[in-house]
């Protein structure tokens, strides 16, 4: 610490600027600047050179690849969700042209109608659950009447 003091005391005594300009600084600067960026373009290999050409090719036609795969997979997501709705109409008329005469009018009431019979089949089955967790407990049948 005592040699930096020191150092610095003799600094402030000279009244010389210690730092200087080498000669003709200024005007050579950008002469090498310029000469050191030329010498850096002229070292580009020419795999370089062809890669920087081909590469926004590429990048389009990644592009183009890209945006196929996608309108492909939204189409056939789209479409596959319309025929996944049940059976075809052509079964539809089929069944109505050819097969017909196999069936009666109660069948196609039944058939319009099996939505109300699935509900009544879920009740059927909470009844039974019900009844037989009264059997389990032994509940007496004349309370659980009387209670109705």
């Amino acid at each position: 610490m005592k040699n930096f003091n020191k150092k610095l005391e003799e600094l402030k005594g000279n009244s010389n600027n210690p730092f200087s300009v080498p000669k003709d600084y200024f005007e050579e600067f950008p002469t090498r600047i310029q000469e050191k960026i030329f010498t850096e373009k002229k070292e580009l290999s020419w795999a370089v050179k062809v890669l920087q050409y081909v590469k926004p090719h590429f990048a389009l036609g990644f592009m183009f690849i890209a945006f196929a795969a996608i309108s492909i997979t939204a189409v056939d997501f789209i479409l596959s969700n319309k025929s996944n709705s049940g059976y075809g109409n052509e079964l539809f008329t089929r069944t109505i042209e050819v097969d017909a005469y196999e069936f009666t009018e109660q069948h196609f009431i039944d058939v319009l109608l099996e939505d109300k019979k699935v509900i009544i089949e879920k009740k059927e089955i909470e009844s039974d659950h019900y009844i037989n967790y009264l059997v389990n407990e032994n509940i007496d049948y004349e309370s659980l009447i009387d209670e109705l």
